[in-house]
């Protein structure tokens, strides 16, 4: 045997004991077992979920691999299972559909040869699916049975891949002219929430360039999110909320797409840019009642320009693997807890309207101007 198929499958029984629970378990830990060659790659072994985006009609494969080879032809039986994909929901407060059969096609059956360890190509084709809905899609693979005298592997039998498509959309450029603010009262009361978006500033030259503010000035849940402060770096990003305030370790860059989202909840207020948390607050308060969100709230400060997309408030506290996976896409407008969805997208007018059943549209106190190309939110600056 190679030495390569030994340590794999070293790797794999070991693995059976620590990762595969009951099943594989209550084996010892060299044995010969039946998985999915890309759910194990050579450099980590362990990879049931992968990433996929998907431009159109999209190809990819996979290779049924056993750890030993028999003398005897292995036949092997691949399906789809909603269990995996409602295991990868319930873990990362994700919202991941199944793929529908209609844009999904592969061979159910799969021939290892006698003397061989591995299947040839399995080819998974993938179909254009709708995406206007924000609906995310995934693809839970996983080999269901076998005829041959081996175990399939608990953890490494199966394979989720996230479909994602790229997001592309035109954008409105704010200035101290275009603010935009809620047209009523929300009364919105809650012990958790979460806003996030993507924003682009022109250049930082000067305090107090707010990009987001929630409820009334007067009011005491007053949450105010602006750029540099008079003791501040003027590209550090700094959030006022219920009485204190706290800053951003990041120093943004001019003329660049960031995804920013602040989370409220259980005390704390944390601040994530990019997906990876940056900075967070003890509360002494978490009860706020959002009665409205306002764009450039700074008026006459904000001297420059600012350009924003996919801005999102829930009344709830994203877990980082929510944040991290939705940055990049659209999500359901009925999606749990969101209660303000503002696409930014509509190409003309001074109206951001809202995605969500709620009505809470943005008026601009002046039109913007809007981008003529759009902007790739899966790599906005490339």
């Amino acid at each position: 045997m190679k030495y390569d198929s030994i340590l794999r499958l070293f790797v794999l029984g070991v693995m059976s004991v620590f990762f595969g629970g009951c099943k594989d378990a209550e084996y010892s830990p060299i044995r010969n077992l039946v998985y999915i060659s890309e759910a194990a790659p050579a450099n980590k072994f362990n990879q049931q979920v992968e990433n996929l985006t998907v431009k159109g009609d999209t190809k990819t494969s996979i290779h049924v691999q056993l750890a030993q080879a028999l003398s005897q032809d292995v036949h092997v039986t691949l399906g789809t299972d909603t269990g995996l994909a409602e295991e990868y929901n319930r873990r990362n407060g994700t919202d991941y559909a199944v793929l529908p059969d209609t844009y999904l096609t592969y061979s159910n059956t799969v021939t290892i040869p006698a003397g061989n360890i591995s299947s040839e190509a399995v080819d998974i084709n993938i179909g254009e699916f709708p995406v206007d809905d924000g609906s995310a899609y995934c693809i839970p693979l996983r080999i269901t049975e076998t005829d041959a005298p081996v175990s399939v592997s608990q953890n490494t039998g199966r394979i989720l891949y996230l479909l994602s498509t790229p997001h592309m959309q035109v954008v409105p450029t704010l200035t101290k002219d275009t603010p935009a603010s809620a047209l009523s009262d929300w009364n919105i009361q809650t012990d958790a929430w979460t806003l996030e978006g993507w924003v682009w500033v022109k250049d930082f030259n000067i305090n107090n360039q707010a990009i987001w503010q929630v409820t009334r000035p007067e009011s005491a849940n007053e949450v105010y999110i602006r750029f540099g402060d008079a003791d501040v770096d003027y590209d550090k990003l700094q959030i006022k909320i219920a009485g204190s305030q706290f800053n951003s370790n990041l120093k943004f860059q001019p003329e660049t797409w960031y995804h920013i989202a602040f989370v409220t909840g259980n005390g704390k207020c944390t601040m994530y840019i990019n997906g990876s948390e940056d900075s967070s607050i003890t509360l002494a308060n978490s009860s706020y009642l959002i009665n409205g969100l306002e764009l450039v709230p700074s008026s006459g400060w904000f001297t420059t320009d600012g350009k924003m997309a996919q801005v999102r408030f829930w009344k709830k506290a994203l877990p980082q693997s929510a944040i991290q996976d939705a940055m990049n896409r659209q999500v359901p407008a009925n999606s749990e807890g969101l209660f303000g969805y503002w696409k930014l997208d509509e190409g003309e007018g001074s109206l951001f309207k809202d995605a969500t059943s709620n009505g809470f549209d943005l008026q601009c106190a002046k039109a913007p101007v809007w981008s003529k190309e759009k902007v790739d939110f899966s790599d906005p600056n490339n």
